[in-house]
């Protein structure tokens, strides 16, 4: 499984911590070319999210926090900045996690608490909106498998989890295909339609009855999540 190519922002000699220096609010990757062997690290505003390094004379490998200590003591790295778009980010967190190279030893719940706390959250009139098309049940933005905001007549929360790993995996998908970023996803049963769709750092699950209009409704999330639309 490769990481996300993103847009290459150049290649530069530079110390690990004077990264957050020059672009505090970078969202990407830095691809390690050297001295000394090769490694990534992935940085969310600065702060290390997860690290790798493989040494060239040994062929050991680090990872996690390992990695990003060993790194850190470094004068400086040969690496390449990778910027991401969020939904690129999703897909090299997912990644990262699979090689076990995550650096955060926060338990479950707690990151996930303390991601939500920072992410902005959807305005109740958006959240309205979309409720209030012809056929939606219930609506609900989720973020690492908890529900943050609801509104309906449905509890959704119990395949938040599989519904977020599920557009992870199609954000994978659209990646390696060169389709470009995922904006929805639909599931489509006789009895009814589950939409799943990034917003920002959060995710929305929209339930519909199954003659709903989902082009209208479609539209409403796709104006939302560009942000060109407010009730």
């Amino acid at each position: 499984m490769m990481m996300p190519d993103g847009v290459s922002l150049g290649k530069m000699q530079i110390a690990l911590q004077n990264l957050s220096v020059i672009s505090p609010r970078f969202l990407g990757a830095a691809r390690i070319t050297g001295p000394g062997g090769e490694g990534m690290i992935l940085l969310a505003e600065g702060d290390p999210v997860a690290a790798r390094f493989t040494e060239s004379e040994t062929a050991s490998a680090l990872e996690g926090e390992d990695a990003y200590r060993y790194l850190l003591d470094k004068p400086f790295l040969e690496c390449e900045l990778l910027n991401y778009t969020q939904e690129e980010f999703q897909v090299a967190r997912i990644i990262c996690r699979s090689w076990g190279c995550l650096i955060t030893r926060v338990a479950p719940r707690q990151e996930a608490a303390g991601m939500a706390a920072t992410a902005a959250p959807m305005s109740e009139e958006s959240l309205d909106l979309i409720k209030k098309q012809p056929g939606v049940i219930a609506v609900s933005v989720f973020h690492e498998g908890f529900a943050l905001q609801s509104l309906g007549n449905a509890d959704v929360e119990h395949v938040a989890a599989v519904a977020e790993d599920l557009l992870r995996a199609g954000m994978e998908i659209t990646l390696d295909m060169e389709m470009g970023d995922l904006a929805q996803m639909i599931l489509e049963t006789p009895q009814g339609k589950f939409i799943i769709a990034p917003y920002g750092d959060l995710y929305i699950c929209v339930l519909t009855a199954p003659d709903a209009h989902l082009g209208l409704i479609r539209l409403t999330l796709r104006n939302i999540q560009d942000g060109t639309q407010e009730a």
